[in-house]
């Protein structure tokens, strides 16, 4: 049980990094692959920022793809654990 909720913690830890750095990307247009995290004052600046160059639909379009990045994450998380413990089990 211990081991599950660790996984799903770090499932959702990775997967937040993902929408944050996905969406701070989008917002600066700036590339992000060599960072692992952006700072919640950061995040919160490209949002502020963005406001002035961006309209409501381009925004909701921003967080859709950073949600379904996140997501995605999540889900290859959990996935591959899974797949991983089974193997394991089975040797």
């Amino acid at each position: 049980m211990i081991e599950q909720l660790n996984l799903e913690d770090l499932a959702w830890q990775l997967a937040a990094n993902v929408y944050r750095l996905n969406l701070y990307g989008q917002l600066t247009g700036r590339t992000v692959f060599k960072r692992s995290e952006v700072s919640e004052e950061e995040l919160a600046t490209a949002i502020r920022d963005s406001f002035t160059q961006a309209n409501d639909a381009a925004y909701r379009a921003m967080v859709k793809l950073a949600t379904e990045a996140a997501l995605e994450t999540y889900d290859q998380v959990v996935s591959d654990t899974v797949r991983q413990s089974r193997s394991r089990q089975a040797n």
